[in-house]
């Protein structure tokens, strides 16, 4: 199996739209069902690049687990790269401020 196998078959299909939302520190609104989506399908929750653990990582492993049990795993993972995206773009945004600072 090459690359070309991989992304041949499905490249074509629709993905589906994410459906969760990256909660900000210091929001004190309501909690939606898509606010504790977006905690789950964040790893950085986990401790990724800048951000230290605030779960164990076998409960965030077993959440994300059950979560593409129910969601299917296309909406996981869809969910997953919109937060990592949204968590690393304010992390960068957040270290060029205090550069320029």
């Amino acid at each position: 199996m090459n690359l070309s196998d991989i992304f041949t078959n499905d490249s074509q299909k629709p993905i589906p739209k994410p459906n969760a939302v990256r909660r900000l520190s210091g929001d004190d609104g309501p909690w939606s069902p898509d606010h504790v989506r977006g905690i789950v399908c964040n790893p950085c929750y986990a401790g990724i690049g800048p951000y230290p653990g605030l779960v164990p990582e076998a409960a965030w492993v077993h959440a994300a687990a059950r979560t593409i049990h129910e969601d299917g795993a296309e909406q996981f993972l869809v969910n997953m790269l919109q937060m990592l995206r949204e968590s690393f773009e304010h992390a960068h945004l957040q270290l060029g401020e205090a550069e320029d600072e």
